[in-house]
């Protein structure tokens, strides 16, 4: 048991940057010893134990974990007596392969990998009698799922435990059958877009762009100045900070308005595709990784805003720094690189009564 508390000190330690934390508990219905000497079925067992997933979002999620086996393990051996043979400790890596992911951010099927080491010790009259059993390599694994805030999940597991006395027998090993049901605490939705991020930072002070400027002409035609261009049928976010995933309040307002347009204007078929840009701040890869999140946060926002479901979203892509559109040797020319660029397809802006300024 000491081993336990002193492992999981170690994984608590490196827990503040977890999305999820599971505090699990649960048996296993089928524990046997295999050696080169035979099979022996044991009784089976309570579990109990903890894992944390630092990325708990996307299709794979990864984390450590350790557990206790209670009881580990009590069978009729050859005298017909039950013994206690051993206790078992593993600690392992951890991943889940999500199949299924419900509209509510539930991983509703997902298959189980755990690989780790297995601290093993004698136990009972065979600790008493000088009978070693050595640590070795623990492998698991299964397929899960989520109902509220619980984890079920039924898992395979299989744990070298060499058995040291007159002689070390390597191939001994132990198969274990149960199921586990964990209680998640954190962040326990799946949500596939970005999130929203508000960081402390220093950053470079945006350009003053003063947009969202409406009035009145004849004709029943609203003239709007926004970042559009109607013939080319596209329109342009600005407003991120260098590190920012998600545009400014101002410019915010004008994806509101973006969106009631383009219910208005958005002929059948018709979609639209979104380009995600930075500046030369930072790597290329960090920069590629950052544009494709500016764009899925902006397709994000226009949904919230109230763009029908009948309006479709064709690509959402990055381009990262390889495209810039003014220099980056200037704060200036670096806001304005950094943007999302929304190209509309099947879309006729007369039907919504508006005319660009630009």
């Amino acid at each position: 048991m000491k081993k336990l508390v002193a492992l999981l000190a170690v994984v608590a330690s490196i827990s503040a940057t977890a999305a999820e934390l599971q505090i699990k508990g649960g048996y296993d219905f089928k524990r046997s010893y295999i050696s080169d000497y035979g099979s022996y079925d044991l009784k089976g067992g309570w579990t109990a134990g903890l894992e944390y997933l630092f990325d708990n979002q996307g299709e794979f999620e990864w984390g450590l974990g350790a557990e206790y086996k209670f009881g580990q393990s009590k069978g009729k051996i050859e005298d017909g007596d039950k013994h206690q043979i051993m206790t078992q400790v593993p600690i392992y890596a951890t991943g889940k392969v999500n199949l299924f992911t419900s509209d509510s951010g539930k991983d509703r099927l997902y298959l189980i990998g755990r690989v780790g080491y297995s601290l093993n010790d004698a136990a009972g009259d065979y600790k008493d009698a000088g009978i070693k059993f050595k640590d070795g390599l623990y492998l698991a694994g299964g397929v899960g799922t989520e109902i509220g805030p619980f984890a079920i999940e039924a898992l395979y597991e299989r744990t070298q435990t060499p058995y040291d006395y007159a002689g070390t027998r390597d191939n001994d090993y132990t198969e274990m059958i149960g199921a586990r049901i964990g209680y998640r605490i954190g962040n326990t939705v799946n949500d596939r877009s970005p999130k929203v991020v508000v960081q402390q930072v220093v950053v470079e002070k945006p350009v003053e762009v003063i947009k969202y400027v409406e009035k009145q002409v004849p004709v029943n035609t609203t003239v709007i100045d926004l970042n559009c261009r109607a013939a080319q049928k596209m329109c342009i976010i600005n407003g991120f900070k260098v590190d920012g995933k998600v545009p400014n309040e101002a410019e915010q307002r004008d994806l509101r308005t973006i969106a009631n347009i383009l219910n208005a204007a958005v002929v059948d078929g018709g979609t639209i595709n979104v380009v995600g840009h930075t500046d030369s701040t930072g790597s290329a890869a960090y920069n590629q990784k950052l544009s494709v999140e500016r764009a899925q946060n902006v397709a994000r926002l226009l949904r919230e805003y109230g763009l029908k479901n009948t309006v479709k979203f064709g690509t959402i892509t990055g381009k990262g720094l390889t495209q810039p559109m003014a220099t980056n040797n200037t704060v200036e020319g670096r806001y304005q690189n950094r943007r999302v660029e929304l190209f509309f397809d099947r879309v006729d802006f007369s039907k919504a009564n508006v005319k660009f300024i630009n």
